[in-house]
C-alpha cells in the first residue's frame, strides 16, 4: 500500500494560509480521484480541492482550523 500526503495547496501567488472549512468526505471512507474533498477558504473565497487519488481517507486537519501553505492536513491510503 503507498500513502499520498494531502497538503494545504498555494492556490494564489499571494497565498500564505487557508482555512479548511469542510471536508466533505468521512474520516475512514473511500474516496475516489477527482471527487471534491474538502473545501478551503482562501482570501475571502471558497474553493473545492479534489482528491488527488482513489483510496481511504485520514482527516488530521481540524475543520475551522487556519493551516499554512503545505502543512499536512490528511493522508489517502491507496492500494
Amino acid at each position: 500500500m503507498a500513502s499520498i500526503t494531502l497538503r494545504v495547496p498555494k492556490m494564489a501567488v499571494s497565498m500564505q494560509n487557508g482555512v479548511l472549512l469542510e471536508w466533505y468526505a468521512d474520516n475512514g471512507s473511500e474516496v475516489i480521484e477527482g471527487q471534491p474533498l474538502y473545501s478551503l477558504e482562501i482570501e475571502k473565497t471558497a474553493v473545492d480541492v479534489e482528491a488527488p487519488a482513489t483510496g481511504i481517507l485520514t482527516c488530521t486537519g481540524e475543520e475551522g482550523e487556519t493551516y499554512p501553505v503545505g502543512a499536512v492536513i490528511g493522508e489517502i491510503t491507496t492500494s
